[in-house]
């Protein structure tokens, strides 16, 4: 993909064009780079031979090595989004936003990409008919670029390509749709029959539509670093060239070399190599003297040298990704201890906790841009509740259901009232709407057997005046004759507090009709 080729666009203004330019030029400036860390994570790196102990017609040999993917996918497994929240309670409009962007799983793949090539791009835009609110896109650092404004703390303009297209004969793709955004607007830029089009898409947010997810940013490089560094590079080279000679010398070692002194020469003749070694039964004259031929085998070569050098590699690229060296495939001769185990993930759990506060902030900047574009509003326009969003991430430190559960339920052992928040229930690994399903039928069973326990009291005209007056109550309330309030200060007055009449009136119909079935009953 090239697009140095977008030299002229027709309708885009001077000031614009050279922000194209520019951002053309730093795409196609580390384009390169990027496209060789994506092969490293794509085992796609090649040999790099020193040309020493590997004959030329054994390179050709295929060694992979997939510590790049592991050293990336280990630690993107635990930076795992789960939904916004909000001070007061759920936003339905951001509720949709991120299931109609199937926002989980965006981010899953914006994580992987930021992890590889330092940094990734989400960009919002307004929906159309039939389409979410407002639309969340993700973007690599293979299809986007941006320039980084110092004094904001955000970015100054950026560059996606929204659309390829191959070449006829070629698997080559060329792109035929960017957009540049700026503070003002986003530039939809075309390719028809005529060359270079423009449109322009204003807004009021005062800022590019566009926010980078980061990995370990510094002053130096906003951007961040990627995952897979120059060191994690060097040491896979290192590995895959390691893993071609051990294949080699396995050969080796599976067919010692065997010799055969005064033999006459025509002995093999009609034989190949392999023939003779594997013949069940070798015949073998004596010369004219008299004498016998001397049979020989030259000592076998051993493989452990390779697997040593192999253990220290994973050695090193485990120091160098805080990856536990067990999970690179090197076996060790005594299991590791729970403690040890743990201890050897703690610097991962630490690395994704950082990244995950690092994404937190850009994901805080890209809700409240699509709240405001969904409600036909300014930034500074939105109310108390959508300033207040949060991203909510699953704890690193526990990715499996099995040790996240385990863990909150020692942490209720030793603090009951925990169990009462919401809080728990996300930890055991329900989402919002198991959870809001979870206490919609606990209300309903606690106002059931509340109903229950009063009409398991002694007959009486207490009771039974009781029980007029609640289903009274709940009928006048249910056809909307008289308001929240007032129904649950007749409550009061037969005894029942206002938390109980909140919940028998949040489950008006099912009460109702237990009374009902009660009355009957008797």
């Amino acid at each position: 993909m090239n697009l140095d080729q977008i030299t002229q666009v027709r309708g885009l203004p001077a000031r614009e064009t050279a922000m194209l330019r520019r951002l053309i030029k730093t795409w196609s400036g580390k384009l390169t780079r990027n496209k060789i860390r994506y092969n490293y994570y794509s085992y796609k790196n090649r040999l790099k031979d020193f040309g020493i102990s590997i004959p030329d017609k054994l390179k050709g040999v295929e060694t992979v090595v997939g510590w790049p993917a592991k050293a990336v996918d280990a630690l993107a497994v635990r930076s795992r989004f789960d939904g916004f929240i909000f001070e007061g309670g759920d936003n339905a409009v951001m509720a949709e936003i991120v299931k109609r962007n199937r926002f989980p799983r965006l981010y899953q793949q914006a994580a992987r990409s930021e992890l590889i090539n330092s940094c990734s791009f989400l960009t919002v835009s307004a929906g159309r008919d039939n389409e979410a609110p407002a639309i969340i896109s993700a973007y690599s650092c293979l299809t986007a670029a941006a320039e980084w404004d110092r004094r904001n703390k955000r970015i100054t303009y950026g560059l996606t390509v929204i659309d390829t297209k191959r070449k006829d004969g070629s698997d080559e793709e060329e792109p035929v749709w960017v957009n540049l955004y700026t503070d003002e607007a986003t530039w939809e830029i075309k390719k028809d029959d005529l060359g270079w089009t423009s449109r322009k898409v204003p807004h009021e947010m005062g800022r590019p539509l566009m926010e980078p997810l980061v990995f370990r940013p510094s002053l130096e490089r906003p951007f961040g670093v990627s995952r897979i560094n120059r060191a994690v590079m060097s040491i896979t080279d290192s590995a895959v060239r390691e893993a071609l000679r051990t294949e080699v010398g396995a050969e080796f070692y599976t067919s010692p070399q065997k010799y055969i002194l005064g033999s006459d020469e025509g002995l093999l003749d009609g034989k190949d190599k392999w023939e003779a070694y594997i013949g069940n039964i070798l015949a073998i004259t004596r010369d004219e003297d008299g004498n016998s031929p001397q049979v020989g085998m030259f000592s076998q070569g051993s493989m452990q040298p390779h697997t040593e050098y192999m253990r220290s590699l994973a050695a090193r690229f485990s120091g160098e990704t805080s990856i536990p060296i067990s999970e690179l495939g090197v076996i060790h001769d005594n299991p590791a201890s729970a403690e040890a185990i743990y201890a050897a993930k703690e610097s991962l759990v630490c690395e994704a906790e950082d990244m995950n506060d690092i994404n937190g902030d850009a994901l805080c900047e890209v809700a409240k841009m699509a709240l405001a574009i969904a409600g036909g509003k300014r930034l500074d326009e939105l109310d108390e509740q959508e300033q207040s969003v949060m991203p909510r991430f699953k704890n690193p430190a526990r990715p499996s259901l099995v040790s996240q559960a385990d863990a909150i339920t020692k942490v209720i052992s030793a603090l009951p009232w925990v169990a009462e928040s919401e809080v728990a229930l996300e930890e055991f690994g329900f989402n919002d709407n198991q959870i809001r399903r979870l206490r919609d039928d606990k209300r309903k069973a606690e106002a059931n057997a509340m109903i229950a326990a009063q009409m398991q009291q002694p007959q009486g005209e207490g009771k039974d005046a009781t029980m007029y007056e609640m289903s009274s109550i709940i009928k006048s309330f249910r056809s909307g004759k008289i308001s929240m309030k007032n129904a649950i200060t007749l409550f009061e007055r037969i005894g029942i507090d206002e938390q109980e009449s909140r919940e028998i009136l949040a489950d008006a119909k099912d009460v109702e009709e237990t009374i009902t079935q009660g009355g009957d009953d008797e």
